[in-house]
């Protein structure tokens, strides 16, 4: 649901502006209007509210230093110290009551004290890490050339080149030899051996006198030679391998004693600096908010939203400490001011992960109706009546069940695990209403018992089944009932917003396109003998005129609202009921692509090469079942429903409120 917002104006005298603005901060209830728009424009009677010299000076101040201690926490180890929160908020209290000197003289003093030896040890460890990065990429590579490079043995006057080259390749080591001996006037040598089934390694040995145009010549080529990082790069080949697995083996032991005086700096500093951080950010925050807000020669005025829920708690916490010098007053959001005002969505815990399709289509307008709960309907349904296999639906809830637990920190492998769930359970429901599992398999196991006669199946003779494969047609109308039930309904949702927000124009249109959508559709009944003999010719006439009638009205009506979009909007709604044939047409493909993969199973003589294909074929129908419905049942959730009542608003609820900690330094 929408959380019910109060517009609350907050008015006092100027001396108690910044009293007032701790304490809002600190609640950390109120969405804050910012009026410096409207004063500007001339629209409230008002001033805008002056940050003074001082604070500027503070504000740049404290960013500078915020800058530091932030590159200071993001050295320590976090993941290795426990912090304990009470002692966090007692720390956290103390130094936000500091004066901006007084804040700044003791995180300067910090500041100093930790950020040389953090900064030093952070890039040691940087460093270490990066060069045994470096030493784990070239250790095989040496290791296969290694043997080779001590059979060649070379003097001050040569120079080598080690190379890899692809074992189907090495025929080419003759033809670079007979350039490299007209190159070097045939002082050159390339040994090479085979290091494995893929590779084989090649030392090209030569006189110095020539490196500049051998290194061209073999640049130009675009030979993969082996360059060796700067420490190791005028040693031998053999001794540049020892070398590295000596100082590769000791890396670690070093990295591990950095990280342990991290640790210790971590225990002793950590604490007081993320508060420090928190307390600089929220001061700062703080300063920046002045400008937003209204006075006069002797007042202050803040104009902000508040929960319904909460206001009650403001007015108590202003009326305890001031009395009736702080005036606290709740004025009436006006039709304007409905797409201004912002909007906070709360759900149940099952519901709420729905709320991040919702997001695909912005925040709603305030005042409508929260579809999170239809999504939460109407996906899982639509996504079931389309893939329907119980089998495949049964997989899917395995490897939602598997991620859930396997990703338990990551919030997102969560949501997307909690909008799924429903939607795997639907598949599951669905597949044994269609008598579907991995396609006709119940089938072919006797469990489903077909009446060829009548055209009916039944689970074990007693619970009926409706197979979508021989029932087409009554398929599609289902398929069209459901798209007229679901388009009628968002037009009924789209009325109810439009009374709620008092929008004339949106009721007519809506209202009218309704009218003709219903209309039709019961001029179609009326247009069946049934009728006829019910009403009789005449009574049928009179009743089809009546009802074309309210038709023709509806549709002026939709014009009237929404003019030429009216009328289109009026004819799209055919066409968006005519879209849910979807459900029927991508199904029915699916269902069909699975009996075929069991048909192929079946006509494969060797039974495990048969069980193979079918597992093979069913998984890659499963991936795809997994994601190519989901497009179509979002499509006519979020386009075909949601465009006939959604309306977005602005801005989602933000209030004014401390920093509580960051996740990210």
């Amino acid at each position: 649901m929408l959380v019910p917002m109060a517009k609350v104006e907050i008015i006092g005298p100027k001396s108690e502006f910044f009293d007032v603005l701790s304490l809002l901060h600190e609640q950390g209830k109120l969405h804050i209007e910012d009026l410096s728009k409207k004063i500007k424009a001339g629209q409230v009677p008002l001033n805008q509210m002056e940050v003074h010299e001082q604070q500027e000076i503070d504000r740049e101040q404290m960013e500078d230093l915020l800058l530091r201690v932030r590159s200071i926490v993001k050295a320590l180890e976090h993941d290795r110290v426990v912090i304990d929160p009470a002692r966090r908020r007692a720390e956290y209290d103390r130094m936000f009551a500091l004066t901006a000197s007084g804040l700044a003289s003791e995180v300067s003093s910090v500041v100093s004290e930790v950020e040389s030896n953090a900064a030093q040890l952070a890039s040691t460890r940087t460093n270490f890490e990066s060069e045994l990065g470096l030493l784990n990429r070239y250790e095989p590579i040496l290791q296969k050339i290694q043997p080779l490079a001590k059979q060649i043995v070379t003097t001050g006057a040569y120079e080598s080149v080690a190379l890899l080259v692809e074992r189907r390749y090495k025929s080419a080591l003759e033809l670079l030899k007979g350039e490299l001996d007209k190159i070097t006037r045939k002082q050159c040598e390339i040994v090479s051996t085979d290091v494995d089934e893929d590779t084989t390694a090649a030392i090209v040995v030569f006189n110095k006198t020539f490196s500049d145009p051998v290194h061209k010549f073999l640049a130009m080529e675009n030979v993969n030679q082996i360059r060796l990082p700067s420490a190791f790069e005028n040693m031998p080949f053999d001794v540049a391998y020892d070398t590295l697995k000596e100082r590769r083996a000791h890396l670690p032991a070093q990295i591990e004693k950095v990280s342990l005086e991290l640790e210790e700096m971590s225990k002793r500093w950590l604490l007081r600096l993320t508060v420090i951080r928190d307390v600089m950010i929220d001061k700062i925050c703080e300063i920046e908010a002045i400008p937003k807000f209204g006075r006069t020669e002797y007042a202050f005025v803040i104009d902000g939203w508040i929960p319904v829920a909460d206001l009650g708690e403001l007015e108590r916490a202003i009326a305890s400490r001031w009395g009736d010098r702080i005036i606290v007053n709740r004025t009436e959001i006006t039709e304007e001011e409905y797409a201004e005002t912002p909007v906070a969505v709360k759900n149940p815990k099952a519901i709420a992960p729905f709320q991040q399709l919702i997001k695909v289509r912005g925040v709603p307008r305030y005042g409508t109706v929260d579809p999170t709960w239809m999504l939460f309907i109407f996906f899982p349904v639509f996504y079931g009546m389309i893939v329907g296999d119980f089998g495949y639906g049964l997989i899917m809830l395995g490897v939602i069940l598997w991620l859930r637990r396997k990703f338990r920190g990551n919030e997102l492998v969560q949501v997307a695990t909690s909008i799924l769930g429903p939607a795997a359970t639907m598949v599951v429901a669905f597949g044994l209403a269609y008598g579907e599992g991995f396609g006709d398999v119940p089938y072919r196991l006797g469990w489903i018992q077909v009446d060829y006669a009548t055209h009916s199946s039944t689970w074990f003779g007693v619970i009926p089944t409706f197979h979508r494969v021989d029932l087409i047609m009554p398929f599609m109308i289902i398929a069209l009932v459901v798209g007229v039930l679901h388009v009628v309904f968002g037009l009924v949702i789209g009325v109810v917003n439009a009374i709620r927000t008092r929008h004339k124009k949106h009721l007519y249109e809506r209202a009218g396109v309704l009218t003709v959508l219903i209309s039709v559709l019961v001029l179609i009944g009326l247009a069946q003998q049934g009728a006829q003999i019910t009403l009789g010719e005449t009574g049928q006439l009179m009743a089809q005129t009546a009802v074309a009638l309210l038709a023709a009205a509806g549709f002026i009506y939709a014009i009237r609202g929404g003019g030429i979009m009216g009328a289109i909007e009026t004819i799209e709604s055919f066409v968006h009921v005519a879209s849910y044939i979807r459900i029927m047409a991508v199904g029915l493909a699916g269902a069909i692509f699975a009996d075929a993969i069991n048909q192929i199973v079946s006509i494969i003589g060797n039974p495990l090469l048969g069980a193979f294909v079918g597992i093979v074929l069913h998984a890659l129908h499963i991936v795809i079942a997994s994601f190519s419905p989901m497009i179509h049942a979002l499509r006519l959730n979020l386009l075909e429903f949601f465009g006939k009542f959604y309306e977005t608003g602005k801005q989602p609820y933000s209030p004014f409120t401390k920093t509580g900690g960051e996740e990210i330094a």
